[in-house]
């Protein structure tokens, strides 16, 4: 029986794919642009190219699509594809709107 396409990884929450734009802050001098490729309640990947050294459990600033912000931190490197980002922070507007893109009952 062919195993659904959920990769190896076990997600209890609901994931979107997603092509929206990204930024992605580093503290206050280094701004990247990137794309959403999934989007869950407390997780994001999003592909980003960057030459700038971005290792797990950096912190960093996010805002999709100019209307989801908050903090995250990198849990995932994938060199040449992107970042896996896990949510630490997202004000209550942010987080309706997260809610209502990922089709969860707000």
């Amino acid at each position: 029986m062919p195993a659904p396409n959920t990769s190896s990884n076990h997600r209890e929450a609901p994931r979107v794919s997603s092509a929206l734009p990204v930024n992605l802050i580093f503290g206050s001098q280094i701004t990247l642009l990137g794309q959403v490729k999934d989007l869950s309640l407390k997780s994001a990947f999003i592909r980003v190219k960057s030459s700038i050294h971005m290792a797990i459990h950096d912190e960093l600033e996010f805002n999709i699509n100019s209307s989801i912000q908050g903090f995250a931190r990198i849990s995932r490197v994938a060199p040449g594809e992107g970042i896996a980002i896990y949510f630490t922070k997202i004000d209550e507007a942010s987080s309706s709107r997260l809610q209502q893109l990922v089709g969860v009952a707000v």
